[in-house]
């Protein structure tokens, strides 16, 4: 059966959906727990973010599937330049974090016009602030973030909803 954690379609016109076998394994959680894929989350559906990421945390650790090869290794923001137009996960340290023109910035480096940042939009952002979430809180905080590394005065994520980041321990 097929279940869903938000839409059912995205505005790309594709089905968002969850596959569940007749026993109630869930297929997702399946593939990340014997690290098969890793979390890719999407604004509009991510209602079951949280088990997917204890999934792909558990395969990590155990270093199964993808997460004994190189190219899917979690790297450091001031590495995020070597990753342009891929999808990635990059760690590190919010050095400052601002809302300039109703975009937020959260910046990981000392030149904001050269080191890796996260860019909110300002629709993005009205929606988050209201949802209760604040991403330039995250001042100061070690996190993990996922997307797509561009560049725009140095590697860039657009964050486009809280689930892509998590917040590490420090």
């Amino acid at each position: 059966r097929l279940g869903h954690g938000g839409r059912e379609i995205d505005r790309h016109r594709r089905a968002l959906a969850h596959l569940f076998l007749a026993d109630g394994t869930w297929v997702q959680e399946a593939m990340l727990t014997a690290g098969l894929a890793r979390v890719y989350t999407f604004a509009d559906n991510r209602a079951l973010a949280a088990r997917l990421y204890a999934a792909e945390t558990q395969a990590r650790a155990a270093r199964r599937g993808i997460w004994v090869h190189p190219f899917y290794a979690i790297i450091t923001a001031d590495d995020a330049g070597s990753r342009l137009d891929e999808f990635a996960l990059v760690e590190g340290r919010v050095r400052e974090a601002a809302v300039v023109r109703g975009r937020a910035y959260l910046n990981f480096g000392a030149d904001w016009q050269s080191d890796f940042t996260i860019s909110v939009v300002p629709a993005d952002l009205r929606t988050m602030t209201r949802a209760g979430f604040d991403p330039t809180a995250l001042a100061g905080r070690r996190i993990r973030v996922r997307g797509w590394l561009e560049w725009l005065s140095g590697p860039m994520i657009d964050l486009t909803h809280p689930e892509q980041i998590e917040v590490l321990a420090e």
